[in-house]
């Protein structure tokens, strides 16, 4: 049996903007949000500095305990879910730890800083730069756990990816 699903508050950080008055504004517009990347400068063979990037830092409320297992991917999901939930009226209602609410959230990866440390003991053969939260930080399902987490959700989990990442034997 199908339950229903009713969306009571939206939010998001995207290139062009992090609220909707940004975003509307820039659409009208016809802002993209790609600049060049003058970082990519250093990669040879990269045909591309062109990117789009979201503007965002890190919310000033939240802590270094909170976010220490979180990489930018999750702490950006995290604020989008906080001004969501902000929008709907269920900031810290008991709706969200009763069990009745989960989270669904897709993401092909956790934080590419992490990913990166495991790459570099894959080449390198070496555990150097690894840390506790390494793993936590780079699993495709960290946002929606530490989405939870930082909101006492805990209800149903569901995350889907759509990589598929093959290391040679």
């Amino acid at each position: 049996m199908l339950k229903r699903v009713v969306v009571t508050g939206m939010a998001g950080i995207s290139p062009i903007g992090n609220d909707w008055q940004q975003v509307s504004a820039r659409l009208k517009r016809q802002s993209t949000g790609i600049q060049i990347i003058p970082e990519w400068e250093k990669y040879i063979g990269l045909n591309t500095r062109l990117g789009a990037p979201a503007d965002f830092i890190k919310p000033l409320h939240y802590s270094r305990k909170q976010t220490r297992s979180m990489g930018r991917i999750a702490i950006m999901a995290t604020y989008a879910t906080e001004l969501a939930l902000i929008d709907a009226g269920l900031l810290n209602n008991p709706c969200l730890n009763s069990g009745q609410m989960g989270i669904a959230y897709g993401s092909c990866a956790g934080s590419f800083d992490a990913l990166a440390e495991f790459g570099n003991m894959l080449l390198n053969h070496t555990v150097n730069g690894l840390n506790a939260t390494s793993y936590i930080r780079m699993m495709a399902h960290t946002t929606p756990v530490n989405i939870g987490l930082f909101f006492g959700i805990n209800g149903r989990i569901y995350t889907t990816s759509s990589v598929s990442i093959h290391f040679p034997l």
